[in-house]
């Protein structure tokens, strides 16, 4: 009540100076003569010195702000009774005490310590240890977070990287209470370096599925909170807060995944542990092996995305060669590497088993770009339908330039098990040439 009458008071105390300086300034008891080029204004038997229009202005409404304040102010104060008074502490008063009954209350300086908040509180009830045995001893320890729940099995789904489980034979899940719980793995991809493992819900209370994000949503400089636990157990799901500092970085030979880069530290523990954004939605997988460079400030992840691509084939058992990412299944050499004039020099080839090596072959008429396979990979893509010296031309509708682009083009629009054409020209080691005629073949990835 009482800052309403004020804010009334100074309305009305606004209102009135200005009717006031209107009727002043339109007087007929204004005089106005030229001094030293400076303007005098008479009023009401003061002089008012000013130099533009704007001058006497502001000095007239001073003068009457002054004189009217003071006497409006004490008039507004003067209708708070003490029953006003006493109205208002009583209100103040009966909701303090409703405070304090609680059991307990939480204070928050802004929106995004209490944000940090919930996520915090989410990780302690869905990130958890994992840790891997073989013959009997520990070999690894990392994190995971639970992202499923399967009521109908009574499962938890819990994610880690794949370098957590590689060497076990046995797994556990460890909780916040320092008790664990045996753990199934179903699956991993080598490459992505993501494995999923199931662990039983029967006795367990305070599990909390942790929802995916998207990739798409993830922008440059946004607070993320890396979860895990570092340097083991001791440091049991340690929270630290950073910013994403890039997306799209490739910090790996085979360019097939585009890391979220962030600075939230973490060390070794910390792999297969999850980033969360502020909105408690897990956008990556941390992968904690590039961490141990000797570098500060850069942390990377598997983008969500990806993740969930592989989680996807996981479950559905569907990842025959253990990883999602498409391969060849050859070494190879780039045509526009190794060309002079019309013929590519080769410094060895693998053919049926039998090696040539230092060769200058004949390129096919019009033909300056491609791949010569080198050898092919036993069990790859390519084993028994082609072999060293056939030169691929195409993949799809798309023609092989070079090897940068050529990964980029089939990892952004193949997985394994996809089937894909492939157009070739077949080396004849005999001959040492090319077949002239260019052939098609349907292959799938492995």
């Amino acid at each position: 009540m009482m800052k309403k009458l004020l804010i009334f008071g100074s309305l009305v105390i606004a209102i009135f100076s200005g009717l006031l300086l209107n009727n002043v300034l339109g007087t007929t008891s204004t005089t106005t003569v030229t001094t030293d080029n400076e303007l005098t204004t008479l009023y009401d038997g003061q002089y008012y010195y000013y130099s533009d229009y704007q001058d006497l202005i502001s000095q007239i409404y001073a003068d009457v702000h002054d004189n009217l304040y003071s006497q409006i102010y004490a008039d507004v104060v003067e209708e708070l009774t003490d029953d006003l008074y006493e109205e208002i502490y009583s209100l103040v008063e009966d909701q303090l005490l409703d405070l304090l009954t609680e059991d307990e209350f939480e204070l928050y300086i802004d929106t995004l310590q209490e944000d940090i908040h919930d996520v915090v509180n989410l990780a302690d009830t869905s990130v958890f240890g994992v840790t891997s045995y073989h013959d009997g001893g520990e070999i690894s320890i990392g994190s995971g977070v639970v992202y499923k729940y399967d009521d109908l099995n009574n499962l938890f789904y819990i994610i880690t990287n794949h370098h957590v489980i590689e060497d076990g034979a046995d797994f556990e899940i460890y909780l916040p209470d320092e008790t664990t719980v045996d753990a199934t793995l179903i699956g991993y991809d080598t490459e992505v370096d993501i494995a999923v493992l199931t662990f039983s819900s029967v006795g367990l209370s305070n599990v909390v599925v942790s929802l995916l994000g998207n990739t798409t949503e993830t922008q440059v400089s946004e607070f993320v909170l890396a979860v895990g636990s570092p340097m083991g157990y001791n440091f049991f799901n340690s929270m630290n807060l950073g910013i994403v500092s890039g997306l799209n970085r490739k910090v790996d030979t085979n360019r097939y995944i585009d890391y979220i880069q962030h600075d939230a530290a973490i060390n070794s523990g910390n792999s297969g542990g999850p980033i969360y954004n502020l909105q408690g939605e897990v956008i990556g997988i941390n992968v904690s092996k590039y961490a141990e460079v000797d570098i500060e400030g850069m942390g990377f992840a598997i983008p969500i995305d990806l993740v969930k691509r592989v989680v996807t084939r996981i479950e559905n058992d569907d990842i025959p060669y253990n990883t999602i990412m498409p391969r060849i299944g050859a070494s190879y050499y780039m045509v526009s590497e190794n060309i002079e004039g019309s013929n590519v020099n080769i410094a060895s080839i693998s053919n049926n088993g039998t090696d040539y090596d230092d060769l200058t072959i004949s390129l096919p008429t019009g033909i300056t770009n491609g791949l010569i396979i080198n050898s092919v990979d036993s069990l790859g893509t390519l084993d028994g339908f082609l072999d060293g010296g056939d030169l691929i031309v195409e993949i799809d509708s798309y023609s092989i330039t070079d090897k940068i682009s050529f990964q980029d083009y089939l990892y952004a629009n193949y997985e394994s098990g996809d089937t894909i054409p492939i157009s070739y020209y077949a080396y004849n080691p005999i001959s040492n040439t090319f077949n002239s005629a260019l052939s098609t073949i349907d292959l799938e990835l492995k």
